[in-house]
């Protein structure tokens, strides 16, 4: 039984969503928190609130979603979590639903609304349309009044993205990015980008971005070296467009981090952020994709499944399966 610290909870667990990142943790690979073995997996989760450290008592027997200390930990049936990343699960949602809610609609609201500053009538694309995160991110653009274009791979996933409002979805495998948005804008391109994938796609999509566009680098899946390669800057500063780094953490971060380059979102940005979502929940604006309901004993495979892109929005694990 894991336990409970000063600024912590303790939450029974009943899901937890599996992320592309957790691949490179098993592999040890590159991942944006790293441990040795052993270690137990889960970023984000959904569950009851059975015991707090200090300052977490208002939480005390809540239903709650919440991002796991050091992003670790959720795949079991008792989960810890910093105060900072705890919010009221919303009470439209299952359980299962509730789990695939807070990771992906967090960093895109971050992207799309802190970060970018999307207006109503603007383009978004949004590359990695049929991710979670990115499912996530064409529905907010969609609720702004955006105009979304969606990349993703193969018809299926392309429909899918459709099916949640993107005007236009653009099959990686087979369409040329640069000419589908051109044609689709007037020769305009985007006035948002929001990038689940990274890797040897990126330039590309910077040949979309309209004159004064907004570029914000969400996810690495294609990346194996996670994002920490670099890009060159002169084709950003000859395409006139900016880039905006975004991170889903609420926290203060001392000195040291800060020396090491980790700046976190303010920890009242939090409350904001659910509460704008829990909003657009209510009004039937948004919900979770969820591509699979597994149990513990189907994480392999479905790892296994996210890695070769055979998956389309949320795996989460239902501790009840278990």
């Amino acid at each position: 039984m894991p336990d409970v610290e000063p600024g912590s909870v303790r939450i029974a667990v009943t899901a937890a969503s599996i992320n592309f990142g957790d691949i490179a943790r098993c592999l040890g690979g590159v991942a944006s928190v790293m441990a040795q073995p052993p270690f137990t997996l889960g970023m984000d989760v959904c569950g009851v609130v059975d015991a707090v450290g200090e300052g977490g008592e208002r939480w005390l027997g809540r239903r709650v979603v919440a991002m796991c200390a050091m992003s670790f930990g959720g795949m079991a049936e008792f989960a810890i979590a910093p105060v900072t990343g705890v919010f009221d699960a919303p009470a439209e949602l299952d359980d299962v639903e509730a789990a695939a809610f807070t990771l992906p609609f967090h960093t895109s609201w971050l992207a799309v609304h802190e970060r970018a500053k999307l207006q109503a009538g603007e383009t978004l694309l949004v590359v990695g349309g049929a991710t979670a995160v990115g499912t996530a991110a064409i529905q907010l653009g969609v609720a702004a009044g955006a105009h979304v274009i969606a990349v993703a791979g193969g018809t299926e996933k392309g429909a899918l993205c459709r099916q949640l409002g993107a005007e236009l979805a653009i099959d990686h495998t087979a369409d040329d990015l640069f000419d589908r948005v051109m044609a689709h804008t007037g020769e305009r391109g985007v006035d948002v980008a929001t990038d689940m994938i990274g890797g040897a796609g990126t330039e590309t999509v910077w040949t979309t971005m309209a004159h004064g566009g907004r570029y914000v680098p969400v996810g690495f899946n294609d990346d194996p070296e996670s994002g920490l390669t670099g890009k060159p800057l002169r084709k950003v500063s000859m395409g006139n467009f900016s880039v905006h780094g975004v991170m889903l953490s609420y926290n203060h971060a001392p000195l040291a981090m800060r020396k090491f380059g980790v700046n976190p979102n303010p920890i009242e940005l939090g409350a904001k952020v659910h509460g704008g979502l829990c909003e657009l929940v209510t009004a039937g604006s948004i919900r979770p994709v969820i591509g699979r309901r597994i149990g513990l004993d189907e994480v392999a495979a479905t790892l296994e499944d996210h890695s070769q892109r055979r998956t389309s929005g949320r795996s989460v694990v239902d501790l009840s399966l278990a």
